[in-house]
């Protein structure tokens, strides 16, 4: 199943494919030094990157300590316009935070010296799903991306106890309404349901039995951290899948992994994600082995998906939709320039339908061919076109410019002397893989109505023939 992948047939099309997917992409000098490390050194480049959080400090986020301030005046507040007035301020502030840490994530996909922690984080953020439409706290959102991010590559038990445990999601499902007498049974069902299991494989009696061990999981949210209230907590027996005992929220999930269907449903997932849709039998079995026999660590599950020859097979190269924050984020570092501003950022994967920190709902992003229709592939477009260009109005951003393309060094002057030179240099920026013969030959019959040695303008024009197809939505 996971026969490793063949060193002989390591190039510049197959580093591409592992920088795309366990990235965001890359330039091809990035492209071309995966290619000298050879697959092994390439994969460990990627589990084994150092910690980059340093160069990343947290954005300037709405505190609990401030939030508390706010609460504390709409309760002294005299009249129910000044209410009004100190709950307008906090929405405009908070407003701000989230848009500022949209902002944070995204820079950090973009720059980050450690991508699969990052593109795992992303992963797990769709898998997890929490928007702050409900948790309206851009604090508590941060605080679960930095959990999300340290168990990103860890053992996934630990992780679904973490997220058990997180405030967001705590407040997300409601879980800080569950009491020993009424516990609530939102959480119990998703964290079969969504989280570990997938439907059809657990009882409505496993779901209340359950919900009965997590009971008693508060958040203080002056300080924005977990505490469990033991007065709340349910410590009668429980029966859950057939064994009954005084079991507690974390013996609960060691439970749940413990069934052979949670290995199963967490490597569907992954493969899914990180490689192609409609697994078959055989790899949905082989990658839940592999799971089981490493303790459900994820990046040593990865590092063998991105060691073996089925991750670069035919069907798997270039044949992954890219979502709207791997497309934005891959697009810029191919075109070597920084995200555009936070409001044009923000208009455009609203208009593509992927926002950070708001997934649609519980199930998170569906992905794959969902991301595509009529009006988004325009727009995708029109949005290689801006970032060409720099004209933002067709984005409703105002006046706002985008970053100048280097294109002196996308282009040099060498290879603008040449129809074929440019264009391969193009395409492999642009397609990480080489032309077939009748895309090829349809470039080439643009750049011969243009004069040699080729212009700015010819390049920008050909690069946005080239992001204006169906094939740049692929990855």
């Amino acid at each position: 199943m996971f026969s490793p992948f063949p060193e002989k047939l390591w190039d510049r099309k197959m580093a591409a494919h592992l920088l795309d997917r366990a990235g965001f992409g890359g330039t091809p000098v990035e492209i071309d030094v995966l290619v000298g490390m050879g697959p092994e050194k390439a994969v460990n480049s990627f589990i084994k990157a150092d910690d980059d959080s340093d160069l990343f400090p947290r954005s300037d986020l709405l505190m609990p300590e401030q939030r508390l301030v706010y609460k504390q005046r709409e309760k002294a507040a005299a009249t129910e316009d000044e209410r009004r007035e100190v709950r307008r301020e906090l929405g405009k502030v908070e407003g701000a935070s989230m848009l500022d840490l949209r902002l944070w994530w995204l820079n950090r996909m973009r720059y980050t010296t450690a991508p699969l922690q990052e593109k795992a984080t992303l992963f797990w953020h769709g898998h997890f799903a929490t928007s702050n439409q409900k948790v309206n706290d851009s604090y508590l959102m941060w605080q679960q991306n930095d959990t999300l991010r340290r168990y990103a590559l860890g053992k996934f038990p630990d992780m679904l106890k973490a997220m058990s445990r997180d405030p967001a999601m705590i407040r997300w499902l409601d879980l800080g309404d569950s009491r020993k007498n009424h516990p609530n049974e939102n959480f119990a069902r998703e964290v079969m349901e969504l989280f570990s299991l997938g439907e059809g494989h657990y009882t409505e009696k496993d779901i209340q039995e359950s919900a009965r061990a997590f009971t008693g999981y508060r958040v203080n949210y002056e300080k924005g951290q977990f505490h469990f209230q033991e007065k709340d907590f349910d410590p009668g027996a429980k029966t859950f899948f057939e064994k009954t005992g005084p079991w507690t929220g974390d013996e609960i999930i060691d439970a749940i992994v413990a069934q052979p269907q949670c290995a199963r449903f967490i490597g569907k997932k992954l493969w899914v994600f990180f490689v192609a849709e409609n697994p078959s039998e055989e790899t949905l079995s082989g990658i839940a082995e592999l799971l089981i026999s490493n303790g459900y660590d994820i990046g040593a599950t990865l590092s063998t998906i991105f060691r073996s020859a089925a991750f670069y097979s035919p069907k798997v190269v270039h044949h992954q939709i890219k979502g709207p924050v791997q497309w934005m984020i891959q697009t810029t570092k191919m075109l070597e320039i920084p995200l555009p501003d936070s409001r044009v950022l923000e208009n455009s994967l609203s208009a593509l339908g992927q926002v950070v920190f708001a997934p649609p709902n519980v199930k998170g992003w569906d992905g794959g061919r969902s991301w595509i229709s009529a009006s988004s592939l325009l727009y995708r477009y029109n949005l290689a076109a801006y970032l060409l260009s720099g004209k933002a109005r067709i984005l409703g951003g105002g006046n706002s410019k985008t970053a100048v393309i280097p294109l002196e060094t996308i282009a040099p002057t060498g290879v603008r002397k040449s129809s074929d030179q440019l264009l391969d240099e193009l395409a492999f920026r642009v397609f990480n893989y080489p032309l077939p013969p009748k895309d090829r030959a349809t470039y080439l019959t643009f750049l011969e109505q243009h004069p040699v040695p080729f212009s700015d303008n010819t390049v920008r024009d050909l690069m946005q023939l080239m992001m204006s197809t169906p094939d740049y939505q692929l990855t």
